[in-house]
C-alpha cells in the first residue's frame, strides 16, 4: 500500500520496513520482467519440447511426392523410350513401333481410359501390374486383386493402370514369364542348329 505526495511514494503499510518513508515504485519493472519471463517460456516450450522426429515423415512425404511425380510424368515418346529402357523391355525398338500401332500413337479411347497401351488382357495367373479391369461390352472398370476379378476373366476384358509406367512394367512381366528367350533360342538350335539330338539336353546341363 502507498500514496503519492510530491511526486514521491510513501509506503503506508505498517509492516514494511520502509513505513511512512519515500519508495521506489517498480511495478512497471515487474511487468516488463513478468513479460519476459512469459515469452522466455514459451520459446523454451515451442522449441524445446517440439517433437521433430516429423522430419522422417516429411523424408517419407517427399518420397511419396516423388513417386507421385514419377508416375504423373508426361507421356511422350522420350519418356516412353526412357522407361522401355529402364525396365529392360526386350526389342525396345519394336515394342516401340508395337505401341504406336495399338494405341493409336497413344491417342485411343481404350489407352486414354486405361492405361493400356497393349490391349492386353487382364492376367489372371501372372504377376501383374493391372489394378483393374475393363468390360467395353458394359463399358465398365471393376478395380480389384486377382482373386477378386477371376470371375469375369471369361468376359471381353481389357487391363487397366494406374498409370502408362505400370502398362511397361506388366508387359516387361509378360515378357519374361510367356515368352522365354532363353527356351526359344534352346528351341531353335535344336531344330535348325544342332544335328546331335542330345545337344540342347547337353547345353542345358551346363547352364549354370
Amino acid at each position: 500500500m502507498h500514496i503519492q505526495e510530491n511526486g514521491q511514494n510513501i509506503c503506508i503499510n505498517n509492516k514494511c520496513e520502509n513505513y511512512l518513508s519515500s519508495i521506489e515504485f517498480l511495478y512497471k519493472a515487474r511487468i516488463w520482467n513478468n513479460l519476459f519471463a512469459l515469452f522466455f517460456f514459451a520459446f523454451i516450450f515451442l522449441f524445446t519440447f517440439n517433437d521433430y522426429s516429423f522430419n522422417k515423415n516429411a523424408i517419407t512425404s517427399s518420397a511419396d511426392a516423388l513417386m507421385k511425380m514419377r508416375q504423373n510424368e508426361p507421356l511422350t515418346e522420350d519418356n516412353l523410350r526412357i522407361e522401355l529402357k529402364k525396365q529392360e523391355i526386350v526389342c525396345r525398338e519394336a515394342v516401340f513401333a508395337q505401341i504406336q500401332i495399338e494405341s493409336g500413337h497413344m491417342k485411343s479411347f481404350l489407352f486414354q481410359k486405361t492405361n493400356n497401351f497393349f490391349g492386353m488382357r487382364y492376367p489372371c495367373k501372372r504377376s501383374t501390374q493391372a489394378i483393374g479391369m475393363y468390360l467395353p461390352d458394359s463399358d465398365t472398370i471393376i478395380l480389384g486383386s486377382q482373386k477378386d476379378l477371376r470371375k469375369y476373366a471369361s468376359k471381353n476384358n481389357y487391363a487397366v493402370y494406374a498409370c502408362w509406367q505400370d502398362c511397361v512394367k506388366d508387359y516387361k512381366f509378360w515378357q519374361t514369364e510367356c515368352f522365354n528367350l532363353t527356351d526359344k533360342y534352346l528351341t531353335f538350335l535344336g531344330s535348325f542348329y544342332a544335328e546331335d539330338p542330345g545337344y540342347v539336353t547337353k547345353i542345358k546341363g551346363m547352364i549354370k
